[in-house]
């Protein structure tokens, strides 16, 4: 079997057959759909053809467009390069080379020192390369239809091959003098660059319309990745080997590739922000690299497991990533300060980061052999870390950290609970997390010290707390863990005036269930003061609510205060209706259906109810 070193005589041969323009074809047959499956045959025969051709590593490298033109640098660390030239399109970096497209030119650079490799007139739009570290395959779109060129390119600027065709062609790979071209959604073509024939084909079960090399393995996909080992002969059958990862709720719906036949603009928008990285393994069982991939949203980045979606970590970074690439052992995200960080897979820790030396509108990043250790570095506990990202105040956060949030709540720590109750009482917090982090606080059934911490906390705009403690749900959250400590200052919120309503009515349901004897008079009071001036029906809950508590804990005494309230005419109507529905009901029925069970908290709860009104000096005398 020869080695690459051994094919690339036939690339020399066609480089020299075409050295006069190269060899121009007009594609016809070769993107044929009527094609007819050869049971895997001729893609069988040259998988076993290649098994034994070494893939030439790739260049571990970051590129960035700037408003003059490209900026590189190895991600080894050291010097970047620039090149100037006006860019209207992503560069795409493969193999050891650079490939961007900017004034009617379409050029070639090393991806290590951005040395020119050659330039020419562009055929199209740019999509995709392909390369080898010898020959340089690009796809183009044409302007105005679905069609492609394609244009094979030695590294001394010799074309080998240029092609025209009607089909959608997406990202190539190139392998020796075969490229490897997928089309049509499913289609994998093998053509020869020297004879100018497709000489096989794999034909994919899934949206497949990109061919890369990675960690000296070659993979076709979009959806997920395919690998061209033995078992691709068996494409046709869906039987070839094959990974994707789980789907699981993650903000924005991320991909882990763009398809292959979009032209991405030169500057980055908010599909860059948001994007999966993972690296599928190159031998063994075709799995996903360490069991992680990582998902960016903005300025935050997500260790996630492969196979159940699960989060392991969580990093918060100053500033949103554009780009990034998997490597084995984390992912090397870029931002658009021209910063490229080494992200651990394991632990979400910093392992390293190399600068680009400038701010950057966009950027892409290749790691073929790169890996890099985060040995020695402290990755902080899961809750901590969740707590870092929510405490980001950016509005354009909100839909990410409702995901983090549900996250957090699950962790049963007295921390978790503290770091709550802030997100809830923060005035800074966006309208859009709010209600879910009053929800959480309400289930919460730990940090009763934190939660009774916060309820001794009073809004002072001299003081600058400008929210009230979020009380409701602290309620709640305490009700159901039966602390009975907790009532004293859960009574001196019945008459605090920066309450919502809807607060008032959760603490005077939580007193039925914690509340004792020392209670009794600051029920007696609330109920005194609002029976009869209520105006909203949370308010109205909330004197029903301390009615029946009058009736648990009060006695004979409190029964004869709720049946005086029932039987005067100036007791506003549905709060008369609602104490003679409690003093008509059995003792346990009554406790039951008003201060067992406080209310769950719904999402529109914390739609900031009004506070209650102040009595009216007629009402205070009754």
């Amino acid at each position: 079997m020869r080695g690459l070193a051994g094919l690339g005589w036939v690339v020399a041969a066609a480089l020299a057959a075409s050295a006069c323009g190269g060899g121009q074809t007009r594609l016809g047959a070769v993107f044929a759909p009527e094609w007819e499956d050869d049971g895997g045959k001729s893609i069988a025969a040259l998988q076993a053809k290649l098994a034994s051709v070494p893939l030439a590593p790739g260049a571990d490298a970051a590129v960035g467009v700037t408003d003059t033109g490209l900026v590189g640098v190895a991600l080894a660390g050291g010097t970047p390069w620039t090149y100037a030239h006006s860019i209207d399109a992503r560069p795409v970096l493969a193999g050891s080379v650079v490939v961007a497209t900017g004034g009617g030119e379409v050029f070639a650079l090393d991806a290590l020192t951005g040395h020119e490799l050659w330039k020419r007139r562009a055929a199209g739009v740019l999509r995709g390369i392909g390369d080898d570290g010898r020959t340089t395959v690009i796809t183009f779109g044409v302007p105005g239809g679905g069609g492609s060129s394609i244009l094979a390119v030695a590294h001394d600027g010799s074309v080998v091959r240029q092609l025209e065709t009607p089909t959608a062609v997406g990202v190539p790979a190139v392998v020796g003098p075969y490229a490897f071209l997928p089309w049509q959604g499913q289609y994998v073509t093998v053509y020869d660059l020297s004879s100018g024939e497709e000489v096989a084909r794999a034909t994919l079960r899934e949206q497949a319309s990109r061919a890369w090399i990675t960690g000296k393995a070659l993979f076709f996909g979009e959806v997920g990745a395919f690998r061209f080992d033995d078992r691709i002969r068996l494409a046709s059958a869906n039987k070839a080997s094959h990974v994707s990862l789980p789907t699981r709720e993650l903000p924005g719906t991320p991909r882990w590739f763009v398809p292959g036949t979009d032209s991405l603009p030169a500057a980055a928008d908010a599909r860059d922000r948001i994007q999966l990285f993972a690296r599928p393994t190159a031998t063994g069982e075709l799995g996903i690299e360490g069991g992680r991939f990582t998902a960016t949203y903005f300025q935050i980045a997500l260790g996630l497991d492969a196979k159940s979606g699960a989060l392991a970590w969580v990093h918060t970074h100053d500033t949103a990533f554009l780009g990034g690439a998997a490597y084995a052992g984390g992912a090397a995200l870029c931002d658009a300060t021209g910063a490229v960080t080494m992200i651990d897979a394991a632990s979400g820790a910093t392992a390293g980061t190399v600068s680009l030396g400038r701010p950057v509108k966009a950027c892409v990043v290749q790691t073929d052999a790169f890996t890099r250790s985060a040995a020695g570095a402290a990755a902080r506990p899961l809750g901590e870390q969740l707590a870092a990202a929510l405490a980001l105040r950016d509005s354009e956060m909100a839909t990410v950290q409702r995901v983090l949030l549900r996250e957090l709540a699950a962790i049963d720590d007295e921390g978790v609970t503290r770091t709550v109750v802030e997100l809830a009482s923060d005035p800074r917090t966006s309208p859009l997390l709010l209600p879910d982090a009053r929800s959480a606080l309400a289930a919460r059934r730990t940090g009763a010290r934190s939660m009774q911490e916060a309820l001794e906390r009073r809004y002072d705009f001299l003081k600058d707390v400008l929210r009230a403690p979020p009380v409701g749900p602290i309620a709640d959250a305490l009700a159901g863990m039966g602390e009975k400590g907790a009532a004293p200052l859960l009574a001196q919120h019945l008459a605090e005036p920066a309450d919502t309503s809807d607060d008032v009515k959760r603490v005077a349901a939580a007193l039925g269930v914690l509340g004792g004897p020392s209670e009794l008079p600051a029920l007696k009071t609330f109920f005194a003061l609002y029976r009869a001036t209520v105006d909203d029906e949370q308010m109205v809950a909330a004197v029903g609510h301390a009615g029946a508590a009058l009736l648990k804990l009060g006695g004979a005494e409190g029964r004869a205060i709720v049946q005086r309230a029932a039987d005067d005419a100036l007791t506003a109507g549905p709060v008369r209706d609602r104490l003679k529905e409690l003093l008509a009901a059995k003792p346990a029925e009554a406790a039951k259906s008003d201060v067992a069970k406080p209310a769950a908290v719904k999402p529109a709860a914390a739609k900031a109810a009004a506070p209650k009104p102040a009595p009216t000096k007629a009402a205070a005398k009754k």
